[in-house]
């Protein structure tokens, strides 16, 4: 039997890492590998920032709700915010981003801005972003 908890907060970073936190410790309690429990909570934080810096422009007092479903061979997490909307080109990319390889010879490559969407890529199972009303929606999924 599915099991789903919603965690609501005003979209900041120390929320977003609250609710990052309370996601590894639920993960803990699946089935799944509990060795991807870091990587879950990356995904979390990865999104969740984006959040705050892009949809809300770093500005404080926005809506974001994290809804969390545990079946049993996989888990399901929808972060929902009222931001702005996710610039169409950036849509495109959500389910099939790259990371970009970082090269110890080349500081070109070693940017920290830019790369979230290929960490959450790389190690959640799906991931998917809607507009509906004056919402957005991102999807990811972790299975066994």
């Amino acid at each position: 039997m599915a099991k789903c908890i919603t965690l609501r907060g005003e979209a900041g970073y120390a929320e977003v890492s609250m609710m990052a936190k309370a996601v590894a410790a639920m993960y803990q309690l699946s089935a799944l590998p509990a060795k991807d429990a870091c990587l879950v909570e990356l995904a979390v934080v990865e999104v969740g920032n984006n959040i705050v810096e892009h949809a809300y422009g770093d500005k404080p007092g926005g809506l974001l709700e994290l809804r969390y479903l545990q079946a049993e061979c996989s888990i399901e997490i929808v972060l929902v915010d009222e931001g702005a909307p996710m610039p169409k080109e950036m849509q495109a990319r959500v389910a099939c981003a790259e990371l970009q390889q970082m090269d110890p010879g080349d500081p070109a490559t070693w940017t920290t801005s830019g790369r979230g969407l290929g960490i959450v890529n790389e190690v959640m199972d799906g991931q998917s972003y809607r507009r509906e009303g004056n919402k957005n929606y991102f999807r990811m999924i972790k299975q066994a």
